[in-house]
């Protein structure tokens, strides 16, 4: 693996006369129609921003889960993005639970002792208190009693109770705020509790609010409400549910079969009665079983090392360089194939092997080749499974490194960084290089990963490595600064104000370097302040001509676009943008390079997102036709907006819905008599060339020239 060489300013335009000896080249300046080349150009391998969230996620769900798994196997969420829902201050973040989440509450949910008195409590009040110790499932009760609701939101544990008013609270809906924090819980009066339920009364709404035994409210009023959760009985319902979620029928029959791991389930849900340690011990048994490991060994192995010691005594005893080398790698790539994370362990023992005199460097001539794999991944009590790695020309089959026990991501990322002083300099070194990787998602997960260091080292990690890439000329290096910014404010909440300040000085700089950086950072408004809030930090940077700018502003929305869907107000804001000379050009590439790279499955076929999103709702309808019309007009990007609109016509045409759909939008775009000519001469050319869209092209023409 090497560092990757910048691209060049003029890559991808004409040659330029060669100066004559001596002179330097002059260097040719970049037009957003270059911008408009690439994204249709793209348009061929649509997904690339869906594939980047997805490893995005995967990576940070690898490090958050090391330290909650126990809650993640009683049904409490780790991967959990909260919003605000709205720009005002104290404004409640919230997180829509997702029918994966439902679903588990429904079938895998072991009712408690006594569960019928909390039915019939939530039957009649608008606000249940319920008070257990961890790990005996309260969330995951407190959803199984909201399943009546049209939808149930996750509270940010911040939430003050008395910012839940009507306005804010979306109808019909119910609200878990788990772990009610003790200054909260010993502030609570009955007249609080009162409001609140007359806010919920008027948006029709439900709350159900969890409490550790620890957490007393003084208010004998409130505190004669809250109710108790009972204890599970049957804690082998708990262990069985949560295996049948995760094997097949006959795969569960074969563990039961398995004496050896029966006896050790027995073992330890008598030793530790919580019905979060009966799923621990499910999901740790499911994954030894699609591992093809041995089952009663690999799960007590994996059960003793949630002990810290136990971790500790094995990092201590890694052999050698490389295999502590490969450790580090594994846990920042993991996920990678297994050459990929190699190399890099390879590239960064090399930087930390102390030099060694000429004599003792010269090997032994014939040496035979030593086996390294099966014995690395042996003391690294890692595996390789199955997996696609994404390649210029789609996706590939490959085999992918991880730990088998998840915890160890973030816990050796942590380990080598607090122990290794020596190592620190040469890990920051490393992880810019592997920022800079050709692969997409190894850029992404070493983002994630530096973002969870600077979570520990806040100011350490921003002085030497955030900033550094933040006011890189590489696109890279400043995505993964933003990346690691929002990771870093992810793991560590305390840690939001401090990055939400530090990319509003970025976007006031004059580098447009900054102002890019400021761009992809978006994550961080939408997690503090919601939708809205990002996309007006965007618009404040749109007026910026410099292209770095605008590509990412381009690749902002499309991620925002990606996660909201139909929800967002993009093309709303991107029309706004086109009555704005300072903004046209910014809302033209940001509206192509989202009809090119987004794409969503309907049953069983991809449309494009936009199409679904438009045949779906009558305003993001006339608001989508608008944007085609003005992009297949528009001067010096009509080209390329033709070139997208072909790929469009390719995807849907063996398909009669989505193609029916994509016919009535373009009836649509073909509003003005302009318009309406060259679509009509663009989808005369569908029938036949490289694009071949020939039913597409007879529904268009059918609609937008009433030929039959």
């Amino acid at each position: 693996m090497s560092e990757k060489t910048p691209p060049a300013a003029d890559e991808g335009k004409e040659p330029d006369p060669q100066p004559s000896e001596g002179e330097q080249p002059e260097p040719v300046e970049r037009k957003p129609h270059h911008l408009g080349r690439e994204f249709s150009a793209a348009a061929a391998n649509p997904g690339a921003v869906q594939e980047r969230l997805g490893t995005e996620a995967d990576a940070f769900s690898s490090f958050t889960g090391a330290s909650v798994s126990a809650g993640q196997a009683a049904g409490r969420d780790v991967i959990i993005n909260y919003h605000a829902v709205s720009a005002a201050k104290n404004a409640p973040r919230v997180w829509r639970l997702r029918p994966d989440d439902l679903k588990d509450a429904e079938q895998r949910f072991v009712a408690p002792v006594d569960f019928d008195a909390l039915r019939e409590a939530i039957g009649v009040r608008r606000v249940v208190f319920i008070r257990a110790d961890p790990g005996s499932g309260k969330c995951m009760a407190a959803t199984r009693l909201l399943l009546g609701c049209s939808a149930i939101f996750r509270l940010h544990s911040d939430t003050r109770l008395g910012t839940l008013t009507s306005d804010v609270l979306t109808a019909g809906c119910g609200y878990v705020l788990a772990d009610l924090p003790g200054a909260a819980a010993r502030e609570l009066t009955i007249d609080d509790l009162n409001q609140l339920t007359d806010s919920l009364e008027r948006a029709d709404a439900r709350l159900v609010v969890t409490l550790s035994p620890s957490r007393r409210i003084l208010d004998s009023e409130v505190d004669a409400l809250v109710m108790e959760l009972g204890q599970v009985i049957d804690r082998m319902q708990v262990f069985c549910r949560r295996l049948a979620r995760d094997l097949e029928d006959a795969a569960v029959d074969q563990v039961f079969d398995d004496q050896p791991m029966m006896v050790l389930v027995g073992e330890e849900l008598d030793r530790n009665p919580a019905p979060a340690h009966a799923a621990l011990v499910a999901m740790f048994t499911a994954e030894a079983f699609q591992a093809g490991e041995p089952l009663a060994d690999t799960v007590r192995d994996r059960l003793a090392m949630l002990d810290a010691a136990e971790f500790t005594r094995w990092a201590e005893k890694l052999p050698d360089l490389p295999t502590q080398c490969m450790a580090l790698a594994v846990a920042v790539l993991g996920g990678e194939p297994y050459e990929t994370v190699s190399a890099a362990a390879e590239l960064l023992c090399k930087s930390l092997e102390p030099d060694r005199p000429l004599a003792s460097a010269e090997p032994e001539r014939h040496a035979p080749l030593t086996p390294r794999k099966a014995t690395r991944l042996m003391h690294l009590r890692a595996h390789v499974v199955r997996s696609t790695v994404q390649t210029r020309h789609g996706g590939a089959p490959t085999e992918a490194v991880r730990y088998r026990d998840p915890a160890f991501q973030q816990k050796y990322l942590l380990y080598f960084w607090n122990e290794y002083d020596q190592a620190r300099p040469t890990l920051l070194a490393w992880l810019r290089i592997c920022a800079q990787h050709e692969l997409e998602s190894v850029r992404v997960r070493t983002a994630v990963a530096t973002g969870i260091l600077a979570s520990k080292s806040f100011d350490h990690v921003r002085a030497l490595v955030i900033d550094p890439w933040a006011e890189s000329d590489d696109p890279d290096l400043r995505d993964a600064a933003a990346r690691a910014m929002r990771h870093a404010a992810a793991a560590d909440s305390d840690l939001g104000p401090h990055t939400r300040d530090l990319v509003a000085a970025w976007s006031a700089e004059e580098a447009p370097e900054l102002q890019a950086t400021a761009a992809r950072c978006w994550r961080i408004e939408y997690d503090a302040a919601g939708p809205d809030a990002a996309m007006a930090a965007l618009e404040q940077l749109a007026t910026s001509d410099d292209l770095d700018v605008t590509t990412a502003i381009c690749h902002s929305l499309t991620e925002m676009w990606e996660i909201d869907g139909e929800r967002l107000a993009a093309p709303a804001l991107l029309l706004r943008w086109l009555t704005m000379v300072s903004r046209k050009a910014t809302a033209r590439l940001a509206f192509l390079f989202a009809a090119a790279d987004l794409v969503r499955q309907v049953g069983d076929v991809t449309w494009p997102a936009l199409l679904d999103i438009a045949t779906g709702d009558p305003i993001r309808h006339r608001e989508i036709a608008a944007l085609w019309r003005d992009a297949i007009t528009a001067p010096h990007l009509n080209p390329h907006a033709k070139e997208i609109l072909a790929e469009w016509a390719r995807s849907v045409d063996e398909h009669p819905l989505a193609r029916r759909s994509f016919a009535r939008l373009m009836e649509a775009v073909a509003e003005t008599p302009r318009s309406a000519t060259i679509l009509a001469h663009e989808a005369g050319k569908w029938a036949t060339g490289s694009r071949c869209a020939p039913a597409a092209s007879r529904d268009v023409l059918s609609l937008i020239t009433r030929e039959g």
